[in-house]
């Protein structure tokens, strides 16, 4: 994949779920869409930048944003993208359609197994999957680790098994009956998530190795931080030229909310002249992609590896 420049893009905060362990209250995922352009005006100002794009579209759930499949279109004519996403909008099924699968870096489906079974209806997310998969989307599913869902994987398992996907273990990163994780996982839950890890590792492995790169939000090597998440810190980083945060009205900001860099809409984004020590905290998938620390664990380093010119 041929991008100058990767950006995490908050293009929503509202959500059609209500998970548990998700960043956002139930407030702000509950609140009124908000939009900013349409699909013609956000591919033209990424367009203007002069850059090409990696946009990995989360939020909330990016799918049901309006004209969906119409913005991913407009963004995979010139860009890329990934995509963060519950896999139950019916825009979905709309991708294979309009969409160059080969301008799609992954789709990390998350299987929310608990919040599936509270709506009791399976077949939307089942049903996406597999029209992505055939159609040759890279797709990976999965399934954030709370204690409850690690005793329960499983049933998610089985219910993935016949339409040939494995659940990927997820690091839950927050707060369960008082217990702040992943620092909290017993020694049995830690072990439990390394094999099922490596289980996934197997299934993806052929997949992942036709692929141009490793998938951003690397959720296959999670176990490395079961002990605890690094510290980057004062590490050089290349965030500010190589990767952004955009927020859901196009402001850009270098890392982790601070530090302004103009606003795409606006047409005033401008890049920094060059890498700079990190002085803030954002998402540690995309801080061991672009930082100069790559955490060890186990004898397995994740090492740090640049978007390509």
């Amino acid at each position: 994949m041929n991008y100058s420049i990767e950006a995490d893009w908050h293009l929503l905060d509202t959500c059609n779920y209500r998970c548990g362990y998700c960043f956002f209250g139930p407030e702000t995922l509950g609140a009124k869409l908000r939009t900013f352009s349409d699909p013609s005006g956000w591919g033209s100002a990424f367009d203007e930048t002069g850059a090409i794009w990696l946009l990995h579209l989360t939020g909330g759930e990016p799918s049901i944003y309006p004209d969906f499949a119409t913005l991913c279109e407009r963004l995979t004519a010139r860009h890329y993208i990934s995509l963060n996403s519950n896999l139950t909008h019916a825009s979905l099924a709309d991708l294979p359609r309009v969409v160059d699968p080969s301008r799609v870096s992954f789709i990390n489906a998350g299987l929310h197994l608990e919040e599936r079974e509270l709506r009791k209806n399976n077949a939307p997310f089942l049903r996406n999957a597999e029209t992505l998969r055939a159609a040759d989307f890279p797709l990976i599913v999965s399934l954030v680790a709370t204690p409850s869902a690690l005793r329960r994987f499983d049933d998610a398992i089985a219910l993935l098994a016949p339409i040939g996907l494995f659940p990927v273990p997820k690091l839950f990163r927050g707060s369960a009956d008082g217990k702040i994780y992943p620092q909290a996982y017993t020694e049995q839950e830690k072990q439990q998530f390394r094999l099922l890890a490596a289980r996934a590792r197997d299934f993806y492995q052929a997949d992942l190795l036709r692929r141009a790169e490793p998938p951003s939000i690397d959720i296959l090597n999670d176990d490395l931080f079961l002990d605890g998440m690094p510290s980057y810190k004062g590490a050089l980083c290349t965030a500010g030229v190589r990767f952004v945060q955009i927020l859901p009205n196009g402001d850009v900001r270098r890392c982790g909310g601070g530090d302004p860099m103009g606003n795409i809409l606006a047409r005033t984004f401008a890049r920094r002249a060059g890498p700079a020590p990190c002085d803030t905290q954002h998402c540690y998938y995309f801080c061991n992609k672009y930082s100069d620390a790559g955490p060890q664990r186990d004898g397995r380093t994740m090492q740090p590896f640049l978007a390509a010119e």
